[in-house]
């Protein structure tokens, strides 16, 4: 089974729509073997469909990581105070 990146960048090369300056430079790398140059220009769109639809991670966690370390705070700073006030009035 293979991925859509794959199937993508595979229909690009039989319609002839491909990249043809990255086909040129994979051509060049591949010392002349069409087949090695198909195969690296396909490794090629795969790896930069894969890089360019990446989210921002940083974006994605950031509530997610803060909002448990909020709730700890939160319930920590009840407690002390809890604490605090409930060894005064033992006094």
């Amino acid at each position: 089974m293979h991925s859509p990146e794959f199937i993508k960048a595979s229909h690009e090369i039989d319609n002839e729509l491909m990249d043809q300056a990255l086909f040129n430079q994979c051509l060049e790398n591949a010392e002349g073997d069409e087949q090695r140059a198909k195969a690296m220009y396909i490794q090629r769109k795969i790896a930069e469909q894969k890089v360019s639809c990446e989210p921002d991670l940083d974006e994605r966690e950031k509530w997610p990581m803060l909002l448990p370390l909020l709730t700890l705070y939160s319930l920590g700073t009840i407690a002390v105070l809890l604490l605090v006030f409930g060894f005064l009035g033992l006094l």
